[in-house]
């Protein structure tokens, strides 16, 4: 639709009710604030073809008028600046109302995640910004939906609402760093952003910085409370990022239909301690003294307790969770995006201590996974993002398959990673992610 209205060719869109303030935004930003649209009651997705028909047939004379009709051209905006942030105050009968105030105020304005909120006082933030040695207004990067301006001030003000200290912050810098310098096709941020679907971001931390900073490697690494107190913050501003500089909003950017509390904050470092294989880093051509995060979009976690002393066993736990319907791990022809998901094996240090004794590397694991990790068609076609009526014509053989034949869930072995973390017990959890992991990047300290 884009390339047509840029080529001249009039347009008309169609968005589903509820949708409305979310296309505004998209047209917005991709430079078509004109383009007309008509609204229908039901999102297509979960109509079939007579439904949608009739959906359509009842809007179909706007649709034609809308087609015919010269939009109103929007006044052109002069040339966009990067402006430091302003300043606002709060007052009460003292600082705890003033506060208050400051919370209620922001959480109506959307600029909140629904926790309490610490005031980014102009002390606070600038405090952020030496720790990295950067100038407040510079730019980062340019974060989808609406590819806000991510300066180093912004960023800023985000970690300290959510409680990060400037200590903390270089780890956010390099976050956004290599989420906006990811290709899409490899991480898909704007789909992340906007999905209809419950997708989290999770940072993954790894290097010295872990210990300096206090983040939570081992048990509860994912959980709330004391230990994990720098990772709930870590993630927490990341989301906060994602919200007031990308502007994915509820309803408004982020169109998730039921949402997850993994999207309030999902950070965890890599138990390096326990880990009898390399590094995720180290893996990623990192030394093992230097810094890294990455950042992965999450679509769900899946929980694997087995307590199996047997590599085979083990491993066959996990294919089982990998062959798990749903998500993303449908890797046939009649997806039409992202047609190998990739996946995280979040393994605590049981596993892969007993996994290591009987002579398996990562490698070793990532080729049984491909090998076992399998699902009957039937679950596939059952959870398609592609209606079977609509199927392409060249994934129609499927149909003709017999519904029992298994299919791998993981077509190739690049696509599973592995992380060492948490704590004691046969406990560990399986990540499944839309799209790759971004680009791993070093954490450059101020010290």
């Amino acid at each position: 639709m884009t390339e047509l209205e840029k080529a001249g060719l009039p347009t008309v869109a169609i968005a589903a009710r509820g949708f409305e303030n979310d296309f505004e935004a998209s047209a917005l930003t991709f430079g078509l604030a004109q383009i007309p649209y008509v609204v229908i009651p039901h999102t297509l997705t979960s109509r079939n073809r007579q439904e949608a028909a009739r959906d359509v047939d009842g809007v179909f004379d706007r649709l034609a008028m809308a087609l015919v009709t010269q939009p109103q051209q929007p006044a052109r905006a002069a040339a966009g600046t990067v402006r430091a942030a302003e300043r606002e105050t709060f007052k009460g009968g003292d600082r705890f109302e003033s506060w208050e105030q400051f919370n209620h105020d922001f959480l109506e304005r959307g600029l909140g995640d629904g926790f309490p909120l610490l005031p980014p006082t102009p002390e606070l933030v600038e405090a952020f910004v030496k720790a990295v040695r950067r100038e407040p207004l510079e730019v980062v990067g340019h974060l989808a939906p609406v590819y806000g301006v991510a300066t180093v001030e912004r960023l800023a003000i985000n970690a300290a609402m959510a409680g990060c200290r400037p200590a903390d912050f270089p780890i956010l810098i390099a976050a956004v760093e290599a989420i906006t310098e990811t290709p899409q096709n490899v991480f898909p941020i704007r789909t992340i952003a906007m999905s209809t679907g419950p997708h989290a971001m999770m940072l993954l931390v790894n290097g010295p910085i872990v210990k300096q900073l206090g983040i939570n490697s081992g048990r509860c690494t994912l959980g709330p409370g004391k230990p994990g107190k720098v990772n709930t913050a870590l993630g927490r501003a990341l989301r906060l990022i994602l919200m007031n500089v990308g502007h994915s909003y509820p309803g408004e950017g982020d169109m998730d239909t039921i949402g997850t509390p993994l999207k309030y904050s999902m950070c965890l470092a890599e138990n390096e301690d326990e880990n009898p294989w390399e590094p995720f880093h180290v893996e990623r051509g990192f030394r093992r003294e230097q810094s890294t995060v990455t950042v992965f979009g999450t679509i769900d976690v899946i929980h694997n307790a087995n307590y199996q002393r047997s590599a085979e066993q083990l491993l066959l736990g996990w294919a089982g969770r990998a062959s798990t319907p749903g998500g993303h791990n449908t890797p046939y022809p009649s997806r039409l995006e992202f047609d190998a998901s990739h996946f995280t094996m979040l393994m605590c240090p049981d596993h892969a201590r007993n996994l290591k004794q009987d002579g398996h590397s990562k490698q070793s694991i990532r080729d049984f996974m491909v090998t076992h990790a399998r699902i009957p068609l039937k679950y596939m076609l059952a959870s398609s993002l592609t209606s079977l009526d609509a199927m392409p014509s060249s994934a129609q053989w499927l149909l003709r398959m017999d519904p029992e034949t298994l299919l791998p869930t993981i077509p190739q072995p690049d696509l599973v990673h592995i992380v060492v973390v948490g704590g004691p017990t046969g406990k560990s959890d399986l990540v499944r992610h839309l799209g790759g992991p971004t680009l791993t990047k070093a954490v450059e300290t101020a010290v």
